[in-house]
């Protein structure tokens, strides 16, 4: 009876260790379904309201991300970078954080001297309903028709991000 239990422990922590890698394993893919950039209308961190479908006809880099998230909080220069230095792309960064979140991105931003210019505030968390966001960071790649190329969960590399706007610039 010992034997049994402590081989289905072992079983059972296998699964999770498998789930686990699986959530925690940084990829980069298009899903199998066909996914649009969702027509959601957020707050402008600098005021306002913006539309995404606003965007189409340029392709899009979204990335959901969160002030409290480590993995986005190091990702931000390179992709603040990036962006300033890619007027062919918009770039558009959905805050992730609850409640009353523009203090926080705000205080972020500042004191990591990062300038960007589509910061959006989601905190009802719809991108990620939408576009069924497993983790954070998750980067997402749309061409100029906001259909997904690519998307990216976890923490971006350089050469991902060079790899997936060359995908969605062609």
């Amino acid at each position: 009876m010992k034997k049994l239990n402590l081989s289905a422990l072992i079983l059972l922590l296998l699964a999770v260790a498998g789930i686990g890698w699986y959530l925690l394993t940084p990829s980069t893919k298009a899903t199998t379904a066909q996914v649009d950039l969702p027509d959601v209308t957020l707050p402008r961190l600098g005021g306002g309201e913006v539309s995404l479908h606003q965007f189409l006809g340029k392709p899009v880099v979204l990335n959901l991300w969160a002030t409290w998230c480590p993995p986005c909080r190091r990702e931000m220069p390179l992709l603040e970078r990036t962006a300033n230095n890619r007027h062919d792309v918009v770039f558009v960064f959905a805050s992730q954080d609850r409640g009353n979140a523009a203090p926080l991105v705000r205080s972020f931003l500042d004191e990591s001297g990062l300038v960007m210019e589509w910061v959006l505030l989601d905190s009802q968390n719809v991108l990620q309903q939408k576009l069924q966001t497993t983790g954070l960071p998750t980067t997402y790649f749309f061409d100029r028709e906001g259909r997904l190329v690519a998307k990216h969960v976890g923490e971006i590399t350089p050469q991902i991000l060079e790899a997936s706007l060359e995908r969605i610039t062609q």
